[in-house]
């Protein structure tokens, strides 16, 4: 029974020591291309997706996120696999297991409002808010600046939601997420913990 007492003992220092560090799984020139690619994906909307078909708009806006995240989540694997020792790698884990579950949320309504096309000019705001919160989830772990960028996040949405254009333009979701990726590669950069690398 002692030993199992001193695991979990251990175990909760470790999930302090985890809090007190900034998490460096994620890589900017990832982070930096995500932001890119949403505003490609912004500029080219116009010209990829035909008008008046909203399940057009979220398949397309879906897919840029599936690219984004492959991009994204791809660095951290990489560095999960081959760069974290094991206190980095439960780093890893907590930061994921905080920032997944809005992801998962954003997936979820998607499929629930996709289908209804009076609801899918919703879209852009709830995204905006649900991957602001994800960041609110994981600052304890991230530099100062991802507070900000957080509820810069949750801000834009907001504001999506209250303008709600029947026909969102692809800046709605490009340029939040481009200009919002963008920000947060130059946070990370500007970071102590990221330049060392």
């Amino acid at each position: 029974m002692e030993v199992r007492d001193a695991l979990a003992q251990l175990d909760r220092i470790h999930d302090q020591l985890t809090k007190g560090e900034v998490y460096r799984g994620f890589r900017v020139p990832a982070v930096a291309v995500i932001g890119a690619v949403g505003l490609f994906a912004a500029a080219a909307q116009r010209w990829v997706l035909p008008a008046g078909v909203p399940a057009a708009f979220a398949g397309y806006w879906s897919a840029v996120a599936m690219l984004g995240g492959c991009v994204g989540f791809s660095a951290a694997v990489r560095s999960y696999l081959f760069r974290e020792d094991d206190f980095e790698r439960r780093r890893t884990r907590r930061v994921m297991g905080q920032f997944l579950p809005c992801l998962l949320a954003g997936a979820l309504v998607t499929v629930a409002l996709a289908r209804t096309d009076g609801f899918v000019p919703l879209l852009p705001g709830l995204w905006a808010v649900l991957f602001g919160l994800g960041f609110i989830a994981v600052r304890p772990h991230m530099p100062r600046a991802i507070t900000l960028l957080g509820t810069g996040y949750v801000f834009a949405g907001a504001m999506l939601l209250a303008w709600q254009p029947p026909e969102p333009p692809g800046w709605c979701v490009g340029g939040v997420f481009g200009i919002g990726h963008l920000l947060t590669a130059l946070a990370l950069h500007s970071t102590k913990e990221y330049r060392d690398e």
